[in-house]
């Protein structure tokens, strides 16, 4: 019995010595091949430098202008840019209303209104009426100063429709020296200094001017007669007839 156990020992130690031998023969095959594959890897070249990428371009309109020429189904592009047209001028506005001029002092008084329904008021040059600038007044015009420029009108293209349409109603003047005067009532009585009466002096009144002077109440002259060197003149305005005596050149 012990003879049997000891032969198997005998064989199991056999055993384990030929596997421990089998396992480093593969231990030193697997250490030949790998030393093998490392001494065999191919070498890789050395890695070159990568430049740096260029700055990508701005876009600007001026790349495009060809494709916006070729753009057929669009006619109205065009890489022509056109300038804006000019500003147009400015328009001249409307002048104001004329309603007479006031000869009393120098210089003469006109009396404006800016516009249809706005109240009257007295300008002398100078003055500013809406967007005019008064410059001359004299008994039958008025010149204005608008963006530079000066531009005169006569009274009459000034006047207010209205007010001329009543100026129309309104009785005629006394006739000119040169065709005979219409009769004329007799001037009133007025109270003299001495306590009398008697009829208005005929013939120019106070001075207004170096050249003007004021009509008399009651004064029933011809219109365009000369006395002491003044003549005397009738000027249609829309409140009536305006008179005065003018210093004969």
């Amino acid at each position: 019995m012990r003879g049997r156990l000891f032969l198997i020992n005998l064989l199991l130690l056999a055993a384990i010595g030929g596997a421990a031998m089998e396992l480093k023969k593969l231990l030193d095959q697997t250490r030949k091949r790998e030393e093998m594959v490392r001494s065999q890897a191919p070498k890789l070249p050395a890695a070159k430098p990568v430049a740096a990428a260029p700055p990508v371009e701005k876009t600007t309109p001026a790349n495009y202008l060809d494709i916006a020429a070729r753009l057929l189904l669009s006619r109205d592009r065009s890489p022509v840019v056109e300038p804006p047209p000019p500003p147009a001028p400015p328009q001249l506005p409307a002048f104001p209303l004329a309603y007479g001029v006031l000869l009393i002092g120098d210089p003469p008084t006109v009396m404006l209104s800016e516009a249809k329904g706005k109240p009257q008021k007295g300008y002398r040059p100078g003055d500013r009426v809406g967007e005019f600038r008064i410059v001359t007044v004299t008994g039958d015009s008025v010149t204005f100063e608008w963006q530079g420029k000066n531009i005169t009108k006569r009274l009459g293209e000034l006047a207010d429709p209205d007010a001329s349409k009543l100026l129309a109603a309104a009785p005629a003047p006394a006739q000119s020296a040169a065709a005979p005067a219409a009769p004329v009532a007799a001037a009133p009585a007025v109270t003299s200094l001495g306590g009398g009466s008697s009829t208005d002096k005929q013939g120019p009144g106070q001075a207004a001017t170096a050249s003007i002077k004021q009509c008399q109440p009651g004064d029933t002259t011809p219109d365009g007669t000369i006395v002491d060197g003044y003549r005397k003149i009738n000027t249609a305005t829309p409140f009536g007839f305006q008179c005065r005596w003018e210093k004969v050149q």
